[in-house]
């Protein structure tokens, strides 16, 4: 089979990707773990591309039937890593929006209680 026109476009879809993510870590809004983990990431993409049979050899090693199958069930299980990751974040954001709410309400009583005082 003759994959080169997808391989050809997942190459260039990779390559702006890793532009990307190194432009924002030069930016210091990706820290050097996160932009290595990416970087492997997208590495292990291109190779599945480019080498379809190495995701069989995997396979393998896991003891799963194709390398498609394995590509599938990384691709899932990193989903929902990244979906409570996700999770996580909104949580935290959350807590501290309340927390900032409740700081500015008491600090607006206290204003008003001091104005009628006046």
């Amino acid at each position: 089979m003759n994959y080169l026109p997808l391989q050809i476009i997942v190459t260039l879809f990779v390559f702006f990707v890793v532009f990307r993510q190194l432009k924002k870590y030069r930016d210091n809004t990706l820290k050097i773990g996160e932009f290595l983990s990416w970087l492997l990431l997208w590495a292990a993409v291109l190779v599945a591309f480019w080498l379809p049979q190495s995701t069989s050899y995997a396979a393998d090693v896991f003891g799963i039937g194709r390398g498609v199958d394995l590509a599938i069930y990384a691709a899932v299980l990193m989903i929902f890593y990244l979906i409570f990751r996700v999770y996580l974040k909104l949580d935290r954001q959350q807590k501290e929006i309340t927390r900032i709410i409740r700081h500015l309400a008491l600090d607006e009583e206290n204003n008003q209680e001091n104005n009628k005082h006046d």
